[in-house]
């Protein structure tokens, strides 16, 4: 398994290349440059929580790989870029500075027998202080960019920059560069009681359950944005919905795509009252109805004004 592995990292990292007289388009190994890369083990959120940011921290274990099993490593950086998104702020974005430096003599065996790191932790404290800032400096939607750098005894270094996309992508699941999300953590997945009325075909009502589907991170949308009604009046729900959704960030609601997969776009009036959450809606095709989804316990977020 292991002469594999050192075959492909031999054409992931590509420095340089000589061709033959007939211009031969296939490298072969001995050809080919030699390098390294960070390899993700294992990994907890890249959620920094906003609501708890003395406790707010990224944890993650690597192994490096090289074709002496991590041996050719001298030294793993990270550097840090600030991506300031907070509006009407001003650009306050800085970077990249060095947020550590890790040597080879803290470096442990991992499980494939590669040397590694296990658990390295990137605190929000840390992260403000390496740029000077204070917790009021930092605001939602924020980012930390993560630069990795892998440095070989020979002086060379790799990055997510010089190193191919094979080694970038998720088959050899590089771990060079990365974002941490300033925000909160959010569990808005679940089914619902919902009613829908005045169905714009026959203008009757729908009763049942939606469901709000986790699309990533603080994203979300519904199974059925018509909540019953393409059940009343087309005999099924729809399956394709574009990109109709919304976010979730520490407790504010806001849409983030009014478009179908028909290419209609779609018009929420919504409010809260109570526990449940309200949605007047119309789409450009003439679809509409008034559907009011209850949560259990209360409405657990607020609407972006």
């Amino acid at each position: 398994m292991k002469n594999i592995i050192y075959i492909l990292i031999g054409f992931a990292f590509l420095l340089a290349s000589c061709a033959d007289e007939n211009k031969q388009p296939i490298l072969t190994f001995d050809q080919s440059g030699k390098g390294a890369y960070v390899k993700l083990i294992d990994e907890g959120s890249r959620i920094l929580d906003l609501s708890n940011i003395p406790g707010a921290a990224y944890n993650y274990s690597v192994e490096f790989v090289d074709l002496e099993e991590g041996d050719l490593v001298a030294e793993y950086n990270i550097d840090v870029n600030f991506d300031d998104n907070t509006p009407g702020n001003g650009d306050q974005s800085a970077g990249p500075v060095r947020f550590r430096s890790i040597p080879a003599s803290e470096f442990t065996e991992g499980p494939t027998g590669f040397k590694a790191l296990d658990n390295i932790e990137i605190k929000l404290t840390d992260l403000l202080a390496a740029f000077g800032y204070t917790e009021a400096d930092l605001a939602l939607g924020d980012v930390f960019q993560i630069d990795g750098e892998v440095v070989l005894n020979d002086g060379s270094s790799f990055r997510a920059g010089n190193s191919s996309a094979a080694v970038n992508g998720s088959a050899f699941q590089g771990h060079f560069a990365f974002d941490l999300n300033a925000t909160c953590p959010t569990s808005l997945a679940g089914d619902y009681e919902v009613v829908t009325t005045d169905v714009w075909c026959n203008g009757s009502t729908a009763t049942g359950t939606t469901s709000i589907v986790s699309t990533g991170g603080v994203s979300y949308g519904f199974a059925d944005w018509s909540h019953g009604a393409y059940g009343v009046c087309y005999g099924g729900a729809g399956s394709n919905w574009g990109v109709l959704g919304f976010k979730e960030e520490c407790s504010i609601v806001s849409f983030t795509g009014l478009v179908d997969n028909y290419g209609d776009t779609w018009t929420f009036d919504t409010r809260i009252e109570g526990d449940k959450w309200i949605l007047n809606w119309v789409n450009t095709y003439g679809e509409s109805g008034n559907s009011t989804i209850t949560f259990p316990g209360g409405v657990p977020f607020t609407l972006a004004e």
